[in-house]
């Protein structure tokens, strides 16, 4: 199968689709569509690809990217292939899916596919705090803070290379009467000064309660980071990544193989936060996504 580089490629012959085409302006048809319909920013979406055959010359496989992220289609039992992606939070309103579908004969059929997008409701949280928790950080802080992303960085890059490891439905690493204090998307405005958007779920919980793994994966990354305290991140494989930060301890380290439910840390007020919580994050590649989307989303066994 061709590599992410060869697909680029094949990609720089493609033709020009809208999400609601059925067809190619050509002689190959590719059916296509995506669950939702026009997603939201910064939100995961399900691309199926349901090429049809031209005279025995059946599609054997579908390489393709979307916001700068391989997407990592599989065969579906139903017929075609199916792949997640994500969508920026800073979408325009049409992002564009690029595709390589290579057939039995080795000829590969390239498009782009432009996918709506819908624009993420502002809502602004307003918050009085102390100072010290809308300082600037030092130098000294500044370099930890980038060597901190670096570190996320390459988890998020990692989940490209691992095939996907979950197979039940994704769960709330809390239950589900813990109350969402502060939803995905939202900006802050921390004593007077607007901030960026929350990228993701805070969930309330006493110091000590704890935290479930939302789905089979390996442990990437553990750490105590200048703001996310203690974390944990656990990959899931095909590009997507969960983490839990804040906590007041980790009960996993790097290499552990997690169970959906698994408990992998407790509850804190690690790192730049004011009070214990748990803040629940998750990526597809690098491109922060709504954690609640895994829980609607997939919330059934993939076909």
């Amino acid at each position: 199968m061709p590599g992410l580089p060869q697909v680029l490629t094949y990609l720089a012959l493609s033709l020009t689709f809208t999400a609601r085409a059925v067809a190619q302006q050509g002689p190959r048809p590719v059916p296509f569509a995506s669950q939702p319909p026009t997603p939201r920013q910064g939100s995961l979406v399900t691309l199926v690809v349901t090429p049809a055959s031209q005279d025995g010359d059946s599609v054997v496989a579908v390489l393709g990217e979307l916001a700068g992220e391989p997407l990592h289609f599989e065969r579906r039992p139903a017929g075609g292939f199916r792949a997640l992606g994500g969508v920026p939070l800073d979408a325009p309103n049409t992002i564009v899916v690029r595709l390589a579908l290579e057939r039995v004969t080795g000829v590969v059929d390239s498009a782009e596919l432009r996918l709506r997008v819908a624009r993420r409701r502002a809502v602004v949280e307003r918050i009085a705090t102390a100072p010290r928790f809308v300082d600037a950080p030092d130098s000294t802080s500044m370099a930890r803070i980038m060597e901190e992303r670096e570190l996320a960085r390459a988890v998020a890059r990692g989940a490209h290379a691992i095939p996907r490891l979950w197979v039940e439905p994704f769960v709330r690493p809390r239950p589900r009467a813990s109350r969402v204090t502060s939803p995905f998307g939202i900006q802050r405005e921390v004593n007077g000064v607007l901030g960026g958007k929350h990228q993701g779920v805070d969930v309330a919980g006493a110091t000590g309660a704890p935290v479930r793994a939302a789905n089979r994966g390996v442990v990437e990354l553990v750490g105590d980071f200048y703001y996310g305290g203690i974390s944990v991140y656990v990959c899931h494989g095909a590009g997507l990544v969960t983490a839990y930060h804040h906590l007041s301890r980790a009960a996993v380290a790097v290499g552990d193989t997690v169970e959906r439910g698994e408990i992998i840390g407790r509850v804190g007020a690690t790192g730049r936060v004011t009070g214990p919580h748990l803040h629940w994050g998750a990526q597809y590649g690098r491109l922060s996504v709504d954690p609640a989307d895994l829980l609607t989303l997939l919330a059934a066994r993939p076909d």
